[in-house]
């Protein structure tokens, strides 16, 4: 039997799986009625019943078995589900084969109370393979303020001395990724709870790209459409919130996805800093409210529906910057193909849209003089595209941008006087340009302490001027 034919029929188990289920709860239901003389003409359809529920949990059992041969579950918790799938069919046998004898009259309640226990049993070990070993009493636990299996966070103290990772990101991982990759559960063979398996990755490879969130895996998963196959975590499951995203991202981008930096040896810009301060006040969990301190007070309508599918078409993904806000931050992490012909479509939306991040796409500098209209933006990612000089006079209009990102473009000294004009401008980067320590230098006279320019010499290593 080939590999795939195998795990096909192995995935009939969760379908498989609720046969039994239903079948033999109702067999014990009308077991214990059946013993009323006024229930009694159920008697001669008990033997149906639990050659039913015994067959179709014979068909869970290798389902089941066949399942776990394709790996990625917790040795351990799944061969407690299937031993105890196991004794639940062989008890449904039993009382399907031994009912009329006269020994076994006696033994038959007890049977019957131990299919409902191994039932019981069987269920839960699954339930705990499916959603988690703290399903059940994660409810319980939240009531009484604790979580159960979770590493204790106490609040940080001093956020500049704390570990990027393992107290910002890791947090995330484990609240929101550990369920499905963990040492209990490895789908896609992929592990997310320790520092040397998110550096091995999965069954496609490495994840995580240094330096380079949009083209790491775990970044790229996260932006990906609701509904689409290889979205993580996938629909249904709790999602990360927009803030969490976003360090994520600046873990990877300009934390190197290091494992050992502090918080104050990692540029930062005004967004990720308030994200910061709010996870430092001791949950390690950013809410769903975080909102960037950069939304402009204004009022502006809804984003058209159409326009928002059009873009949804090219592989753009759109999500609100808070809940119930009508200001959008857009990903075209997917929509490498983006180029100087589709600017029109997110024009479309230029009041709407406050964080835009184009890199690694085909745009030039003819895509953008449309840029120029979009009032309300507030970060903008350029990094790695083939913009130069002449295209950066144009960003002079973008009165509210707080953070622009120039990385790995084709920038100089002469396009930074463009700059002058954003003033509210608070990070920029300028890594791996054609930008001199002079032209910087210049730039920050012009505007002062408040730019945090994050630009790299060949001679300097402090990566932060």
């Amino acid at each position: 039997m080939s590999e795939n034919l195998v795990l096909f029929f192995g995935r009939l188990h969760p379908l498989l799986v609720h046969l039994p289920i239903g079948i033999l709860m109702l067999a014990i239901c009308l077991h214990f009625l059946a013993r009323r003389p006024t229930f009694a003409t159920i008697n001669p359809l008990m033997p149906v019943l639990w050659f039913a529920g015994a067959v179709s949990a014979i068909l869970a059992c290798v389902a089941g078995f066949l399942l776990k041969l394709s790996g990625g579950y917790d040795p351990e918790a799944v061969d407690a589900h299937q031993y105890a799938g196991i004794a639940l069919a062989v008890f449904a046998i039993l009382l399907v084969l031994l009912r009329n004898k006269a020994f076994f009259k006696k033994l038959q309640t007890p049977a019957v109370l131990a299919v409902l226990i191994l039932l019981t049993a069987t269920g839960h070990y699954g339930g705990n393979l499916t959603h988690g070993d703290d399903y059940l009493t994660q409810p319980v636990y939240a009531i009484i303020g604790k979580s159960p299996g979770k590493k204790v966070r106490p609040p940080i103290k001093n956020v500049n001395e704390a570990l990027v990772y393992q107290d910002l990101v890791e947090p995330v991982l484990e609240q929101k990724c550990w369920q499905c990759h963990s040492s209990k559960k490895q789908k896609g063979d992929l592990r997310l709870d320790t520092q040397e398996n998110l550096l091995k990755g999965g069954e496609n490879g490495e994840i995580l790209v240094a330096g380079n969130a949009d083209k790491s895996d775990l970044y790229k998963r996260l932006v990906l459409p609701l509904n689409h196959d290889d979205r993580m975590p996938p629909k249904g499951k709790p999602q990360l919130t927009e803030a969490e995203v976003q360090l994520i991202h600046w873990w990877i981008t300009a934390g190197k996805g290091d494992f050992t930096k502090k918080v104050a040896q990692v540029a930062k810009d005004p967004a990720i800093n308030e994200i910061i301060a709010e996870v430092s006040l001791g949950s390690g969990q950013t809410s769903e409210s975080t909102q960037p301190s950069e939304i402009p007070d204004v009022k502006v309508a809804p984003a058209n529906p159409e326009h928002v599918r059009q873009l949804q078409s090219k592989g753009v993904v759109l999500m609100p910057v808070a809940k119930d806000s009508p200001f959008l931050t857009v990903n075209l992490v997917n929509a490498t193909n983006f180029s100087d012909a589709d600017m029109q479509l997110l024009a479309n939306l230029r009041e709407q849209i406050l964080w835009l991040d184009m890199s690694e796409t085909n745009i030039t500098d003819k895509g953008l003089p449309l840029l120029a209209g979009f009032k309300n933006l507030t970060r903008l990612s350029l990094d790695n595209t083939a913009i130069t000089d002449a295209g950066l006079q144009h960003l002079a209009a973008l009165t509210n941008l707080h953070y622009l990102n120039l990385y790995g473009t084709k920038i100089s000294d002469k396009g930074l006087k463009s700059l002058t004009a954003c003033k509210k401008l608070k990070s920029l980067y300028l890594w791996q340009t054609g930008v001199t320590p002079q032209g910087v230098a210049a730039l920050q006279q012009a505007r002062g302490t408040q730019l945090a320019i994050n630009f790299q010499p060949a001679s300097d290593t402090s990566g932060t001027l």
